[in-house]
């Protein structure tokens, strides 16, 4: 087996203060320094970063941390325009988080409409800067609802909306910040940052839109990948359960071996694609009962060509990667396996595991040519292969987390299926 993967943590971002929010953060505690802000600087690292995620949630917790360095504040909050609503998707407060206090954010709609300051800010595309909210201007149409500061035993006072547009004006979210700090003091926003956040707010909400458009993508893509696996479900006689838990066992032990989670994702799609070449192999020969004789058997042979070949073109990874599984995941360790007989760590990785997960799901199952296997039996004969069949430090590995493997089995349970006595399932 490969040595295990070391998975880079520096993309990893958390809900902890950074070291200049601490430094805000201090001086709301002890009234005691001055933070110096490179506003035009933060602009364009913030952007930098922001092009190297690719995770929502993540991006989401940049855009917060960003927002509350500029704005050297206690907090922030992130709307998402939906239609004529704005989605609460995201909030920090360093107070808070310092203090270890669990503040349960749920999600909820705001109506872009004047009855909100988040509402008023994305109706009328402007800057709202409050310098308390507990006493709005005169004529003021929208309101503050003080609850939340009511149960966190916290007061809001100086608040800065932000609208996230696009070049076209469009509105693609509110960026709100609470409470400016200057010397331990709580005080209204400047006017000369807010150019600055509105910047910053803007390249936001493009980032936003085009990752909510990738992960749309991404899920049409999954889609698409489970449609196309389950039309070769209808020639075979395995249930789209297998596919479910066999592509969760690779993914599991993939990322045991210290994969990142896009090459897991990767994986999660194309080990479903394993058995696609099954597709062109003829029913007498899939469904045919009793034992294959020679010829049939090396008709059978030929899915793990015939799906290298299908996807061999593909330019996207999961079907590049999908060829490459489909083409070598009856490769055996001892190198009797097929189609080409590769042995040892010749065998890709994604080989080896897919094999891994295939044949214990197989053996679990009830099949057309057989009952399924009690847990002891199946472990039993996979550490009995373990060196001819299988890598042996990858069994090592799959014993070392067979609790999860046990668990995405009980999540998606095995179907039972009539026993017909044929062996070409």
């Amino acid at each position: 087996m490969s040595p295990r993967k070391k998975t880079s943590s520096s993309s990893t971002l958390v809900a902890m203060p950074s070291a200049l929010e601490l430094e805000i953060l201090n001086q709301t505690l002890d009234g005691v320094g001055e933070v110096k802000v490179d506003y035009l600087n933060l602009l364009v690292s913030s952007g930098l970063a922001m092009s190297e995620l690719d995770d929502y949630e993540q991006l989401l917790e940049h855009i917060a941390g960003a927002a509350i360095t500029m704005g050297q504040c206690e907090g922030c909050s992130i709307y998402e325009a939906e239609g004529g609503s704005l989605r609460f998707i995201k909030s920090r407060n360093i107070v808070f988080e310092q203090r270890n206090v669990q503040t349960g954010f749920k999600s909820f709609v705001l109506p872009i409409n004047m009855s909100t300051m988040a509402g008023y800010t994305a109706l009328c595309r402007r800057v709202v800067n409050i310098p308390d909210v507990y006493h709005l201007p005169a004529g003021s149409p929208f309101t503050y609802n003080p609850s939340f500061d009511t149960l966190m035993n916290y007061r809001s006072q100086s608040m800065l909306a932000i609208p996230m547009m696009d070049s076209k004006g469009q509105v693609l979210g509110v960026l709100q910040l609470i409470n400016r700090n200057e010397n331990g003091t709580v005080v209204p926003f400047p006017s000369v940052i807010e150019p600055y956040l509105r910047a910053l707010g803007s390249q936001f909400g493009v980032v936003m839109r085009n990752m909510r458009m990738q992960l749309a993508l991404r899920q049409s893509r999954i889609e698409t990948v489970k449609k196309f696996v389950k039309a070769s479900e209808y020639h075979d006689t395995d249930t789209g359960g297998h596919i479910e838990r066999m592509s969760r066992y690779s993914v599991l032990l993939y990322k045991a071996l210290g994969y990142n989670e896009y090459d897991c994702e990767v994986m999660s799609l194309a080990s479903m694609l394993h058995d696609v070449g099954k597709i062109s192999t003829p029913d007498a020969v899939l469904k045919k009962p009793g034992k294959l004789n020679a010829d049939e058997w090396e008709i059978m042979k030929r899915h793990t060509i015939s799906g290298y070949e299908m996807l061999n073109n593909g330019e996207s990874p999961f079907l590049q990667k999908g060829a490459l599984i489909a083409y070598t995941h009856h490769e055996k360790w001892d190198g009797s396996g097929y189609p080409r007989a590769l042995k040892g760590e010749d065998i890709p990785i994604e080989g080896r595991v897919v094999a891994l997960a295939d044949v214990f799901d197989a053996l679990c199952s009830r099949r057309c040519y057989k009952e399924s296997w009690p847990l002891d039996r199946v472990l039993e004969e996979i550490k009995l292969t373990k060196g001819t069949h299988f890598d042996p430090g990858l069994v090592d590995l799959f014993l070392e987390c067979l609790d999860g493997i046990l668990e995405i089995q009980a999540q998606f349970p095995v179907e039972p299926q009539p026993v017909l006595v044929s062996s070409a399932c």
